[in-house]
């Protein structure tokens, strides 16, 4: 059943511990088979710096919870699985959004149910999701360095970050934007991302994509080693955001 909420957690792991986070992608139906009585956890790994290369960060994962309905997030962060990722972690960061405009899929899957709400000037969230085709896979990574510099530069990001379950034929990314126009202006008009933007649907690099963006409803854990971020919850921009801390 397709969400109305979803968290996504980033924990960070010292390297003695980093080995155990990347054999439980592997095996999460051995870790907590009955998981999907509440939802769904998927946990995906994080790329180098800020996500977005071919070279894993063994000591950074993401796990996104989506649960049936949203009385199930607790119920989903009491299982093995999730207490098993964040009990050795030395870092949380956990973005709690709400899906409101959106196209495409994940594995085959809607994962999400969308409002159809506007974002307007509000900060908000968005995630994407590219699945390489195996021939295009070479073609596809040479683009992405430049889109990497040229998110990182753009006016109004506040925060971004790219994983998946395979390092080579599957990117997505997640990123805080200030406002709607600083989005527009990086994904279409500014930088490296619409030149790859037009390839990709030239040549055919994607046989699965997806777009989505978000209403912005918690950010919880380690928010103080994201300045911007803990900028964004200290101000009155969205009165409903919270800045909480998770036990793990």
């Amino acid at each position: 059943m397709p969400a109305n909420l979803v968290t996504l957690s980033f924990f960070r792991y010292p390297r003695r511990q980093a080995w155990g986070a990347f054999l439980r992608m592997g095996f999460p139906g051995v870790i907590d088979a009955p998981t999907r009585r509440s939802g769904e956890l998927r946990l995906l790994g994080c790329g180098s710096g800020s996500g977005f290369s071919i070279l894993p960060d063994f000591t950074r994962y993401c796990l996104m919870g989506v649960p049936e309905r949203p009385e199930d997030l607790p119920r989903l962060r009491q299982t093995r699985l999730y207490r098993s990722v964040a009990g050795p972690s030395v870092e949380q960061l956990h973005i709690t959004v709400r899906p409101a405009s959106g196209h495409g899929s994940w594995d085959g899957e809607q994962l999400f149910d969308y409002s159809g709400r506007e974002v307007g000037e509000h900060p908000f969230a968005v995630l994407t999701l590219a699945t390489v085709a195996p021939k295009r896979v070479r073609a596809f990574w040479r683009q992405v360095p430049a889109v990497d510099r040229s998110l990182s530069q753009a006016e109004g990001c506040l925060w971004h970050v790219g994983f998946g379950s395979h390092p080579l034929l599957q990117l997505a990314t997640f990123s805080v934007w200030e406002n709607l126009d600083a989005m527009r202006a990086f994904a279409y008009r500014e930088g490296q991302h619409p030149t790859a933007i037009k390839k990709a649907r030239g040549e055919d690099w994607l046989p699965e994509s997806l777009f989505a963006r978000f209403e912005l409803e918690a950010i919880e854990g380690d928010v103080d080693r994201y300045p911007r971020l803990a900028a964004l919850v200290a101000s009155d921009r969205i009165p409903h955001l919270q800045a909480l801390s998770i036990a793990s």
